[in-house]
């Protein structure tokens, strides 16, 4: 089951949003991020957070219209998007694309990350899609990353040190490396082709993709 999941970031195009929203089983938004799916003509079926920067009539209003509202203090432990990701995974997805994640306040940027590595260890597998490109978490595994020649493509560790970094089908192939936090070994490799393999024996890595096209 595959959800798709708005943030409260930035919009994206909404052109993409309909493609990815549409492909998708579940459709949650992350407080704010209700306001960008409605604005592509997306309704989500569920709304999840304290509703602070939806607004209470603009909540009501949703409701109306069909959407779920699971609603959560204030005062929390949890951002609203972490908690739309477990809500997603407590409703059977297993797979889901975060939209509107790029943008809008630093630390929810920087927070964005640490959200793909939560998803990937409930095992929701999790993809930030946006206009030009895509950003997903490896943790102690392997992903197939699809393409075009001489998409950039980068690699950082998150959680610590990452050890045994294999890079395949790309211009500056790595095998078996170790990268720590602070290095910028990874940084803008390119595909030579239309796939290629990123591995990591211990540890996690945040993959960048930038393209032309989601």
């Amino acid at each position: 089951m595959r959800a798709a999941i708005f943030l409260h970031g930035s919009p994206d195009s909404p052109g993409l949003i309909r493609h990815v929203a549409g492909r998708a089983d579940l459709v949650v938004a992350a407080d704010g991020g209700a306001r960008y799916a409605l604005k592509a003509g997306v309704m989500p079926d569920l709304v999840v957070g304290d509703m602070d920067s939806l607004g209470e009539d603009f909540a009501r209003k949703i409701e109306r219209r069909g959407a779920t509202l699971e609603r959560h203090p204030v005062r929390k432990d949890k951002m609203d998007g972490h908690l739309a990701v477990l809500a997603a995974r407590e409703r059977g997805a297993t797979a889901a694309d975060l939209l509107c994640a790029a943008g809008g306040r630093l630390g929810a940027l920087f927070a964005t990350p640490h959200i793909l590595l939560a998803a990937e260890r409930i095992g929701l597998r999790s993809t930030v899609v946006a206009d030009r490109g895509r950003m997903f978490v490896i943790e102690a595994g392997t992903k197939t990353v699809h393409g075009t020649p001489q998409d950039s493509i980068s690699i950082f560790p998150l959680s610590g040190p990452a050890a045994g970094v294999t890079l395949e089908g790309m211009e500056y192939p790595l095998e078996n490396a170790s990268l720590q936090p602070g290095d910028t070994l990874g940084f803008h490799n390119e595909l030579i082709g239309t796939e290629a393999r990123v591995s990591v024996g211990e540890g996690a890595l945040l993959v960048v993709q930038e393209t032309e096209s989601a």
